[in-house]
């Protein structure tokens, strides 16, 4: 058997995969998008350190050509005195014709700063160093493309880069908080896509479990055409289902009736010809009782008539008798045996010894089995005399259970061994309990074998086919 599922059921399971999905999307989508804005930043940065230098560049150009050190260091120094937003921490100048280089700082910066050595290698670049600067650097060429030295600059970005942090974090806490409203907003949005499949759901399930029960009309959504047209279609098959029900069950009266005179004409027809019978020997003992030959023929004639009688009762009993569930028979069945009779042989002083051999269970139909010991059993303790024994043993013998019940009594009347051997029930033979012992056997398939000696006890020894289907047939 599959086991059964603890986790969410589907109409919560999916829309929360969908508010999941919301949220992650929405999530990657402003991601990314604070991802590129800030790599396009980055070059904007850049782009703002080449116009730092243009600027300076054009300063510097004049004294640079005239190869005046002062006047480029007092150049220098006045860039230093103007700044907004961006403070420029250190100029530098280096004169590729002389090798000399002119810087100018502010006095908090460490002089001993080591400048990148990408500026050796690369005459134009831009490096970001750890601290929130960046270092940006250029050659400056004089009118006939002359070389004379590179500009190097150190630049504080510090206070943008703290507020570009600050709208990184701005902007992820607004896209959490905006994601999650989308989010919880997609999920009852699911939750009401999913109410009439829900809803058809449920009533399916009930119906499973019972008749169909139609759905309500304040439950069928106006603004949805398919879920509409869905749940009508459920009614009408409810309705359907309905009118068949009540169909089958008036079909089943009918026939419950048709059954019921049936049986009625064949119990009537059947003890019509006894009672027939029973009328005339009354009125022959009415007439002739005074004689003992008339009397005896009249009195044997109701006794054939009483057995007829029997017999008619016995096989509607059996034809619409209610059928129990199959079970295997078990040991415990015949300790339930032996408990029932034990009490009734102790009354007549009578032992009841038991013998078993088989396994736990036997694939046999319990009940009509212990039906059938049971009525050898008690047949068996009347028929014998106190002090005797009678013996229940049972075991498995190929694919057969052999069961044999044996007394001490005076022996079994040859009409009723004859019968329970072949069979054959006769309308002047073997009462109630041997027609059901015999119809019980015939109905599991088996055989019965009888050894009887007069005044010496029987041995009834019952043979029953194991079965390969847990059916009862």
């Amino acid at each position: 058997m599959r086991e059964r599922s603890t986790g969410l059921p589907v109409a919560v399971r999916l829309p929360v995969i969908a508010a999941a999905m919301i949220f992650f999307v929405a999530v990657a989508s402003t991601q990314t998008a604070i991802f590129f804005m800030g790599r396009q930043t980055d070059r904007q940065v850049e782009t703002f350190g080449q116009i730092y230098l243009d600027g300076l560049s054009a300063s510097l150009l004049p004294h640079a050509t005239a190869n005046d050190g002062s006047s480029i260091r007092a150049t220098l120094e006045r860039a230093l005195m103007f700044h907004e937003g961006i403070i420029d921490r250190r100029l530098t100048f280096i004169d590729s014709r002389a090798g000399t280089v002119i810087e100018a700082m502010r006095p908090e910066i460490n002089a001993a700063e080591t400048v990148p050595v990408d500026v050796l290698a690369d005459g134009n670049g831009f490096s970001r160093s750890d601290d929130g600067t960046i270092w940006i650097w250029r050659q400056l060429t004089g009118s006939e493309g002359k070389r004379l030295g590179t500009i190097l600059a150190n630049l504080d970005i510090s206070s943008f880069e703290d507020e570009r942090s600050s709208i990184r974090w701005l902007l992820l806490i607004i896209d959490l908080v905006f994601s999650g409203a989308c989010a919880i907003i997609g999920f009852f949005m699911v939750r009401r896509m999913q109410r009439p499949m829900a809803t058809v759901a449920q009533h399916l399930y009930d119906a499973a479990l019972g008749m169909p029960r139609p759905i309500a009309l304040q439950e069928i959504p106006g603004d949805d055409v398919q879920a509409e047209r869905m749940m009508h279609a459920f009614n009408a098959l409810a309705h359907a289902a309905s009118e068949r029900e009540s169909l089958l069950a008036h079909l089943a009266d009918q026939q419950r009736e048709a059954d019921l005179g049936r049986l009625t004409a064949t119990i009537a027809h059947e003890v019509r010809n006894p009672l027939g019978g029973m009328r005339t020997a009354i009125s022959t003992l009415k007439r002739f009782g005074d004689r003992d030959q008339p009397r005896g023929e009249a009195v044997e004639f109701l006794e054939r008539g009483i057995v007829a009688l029997e017999h008619v009762v016995d096989a509607t009993l059996e034809n619409y008798r209610a059928r129990p569930e199959w079970r295997p028979l078990s040991r415990q069945d015949f300790e339930d045996l032996h408990l029932l009779v034990e009490a009734d042989g102790r009354s007549r002083e009578v032992a009841v010894a038991l013998n078993i051999h088989m396994h736990e269970t036997v694939a046999v139909a319990a009940l009509e089995v212990r039906q059938v010991v049971l009525n050898l059993l008690l047949n068996a303790v009347r028929a014998s005399s106190k002090g005797d024994t009678v013996t229940l043993d049972a075991r498995i013998h190929e694919d057969e259970l052999v069961v044999t019940v044996e007394d001490q009594g005076s022996g079994l009347d040859c009409g009723i061994a004859h019968a329970m051997e072949s069979g054959v029930i006769e309308t002047d033979g073997p009462g109630l309990g041997v027609a059901v012992i015999i119809r019980l056997v015939e109905r599991l398939q088996g055989h019965v074998a009888i050894a009887s000696t007069p005044n010496q006890g029987t041995r009834i020894t019952l043979h029953f086919p194991l079965q390969d289907r847990r059916t009862n047939t």
